[in-house]
């Protein structure tokens, strides 16, 4: 079993974030190995057994984060695409 991180993927990102990185950097940006072990867990856990409830908050939040980081990096590739034209 991977323990829950002691810090959560939303705060992880915000850091992130708030160290206002570069387009290039948003769109090589993945979360730290720790978590992903977390989130691979919990899917593999979610797929062979019931989550507690408190794990299905927890892998609704990395889901939650997947989908804004992605909805993120769109983005972000369409405005590179808009200052090459």
């Amino acid at each position: 079993m991977i323990d829950a991180p002691t810090r959560a993927v939303s705060d992880v990102i915000a850091e992130f974030l708030a160290c206002k990185p570069s387009d290039e950097e948003v769109l090589a940006y993945f979360i730290p190995p720790d978590l992903q072990a977390r989130v691979e867990f919990l899917l593999v856990q979610n797929r062979e057994s019931e989550l507690s409830v408190d794990d299905k908050l927890e892998l609704h939040e990395f889901l939650q984060a997947d989908q804004f980081m992605g909805l993120l990096k769109v983005k972000t590739r369409l405005g590179l695409r808009k200052q090459q034209q």
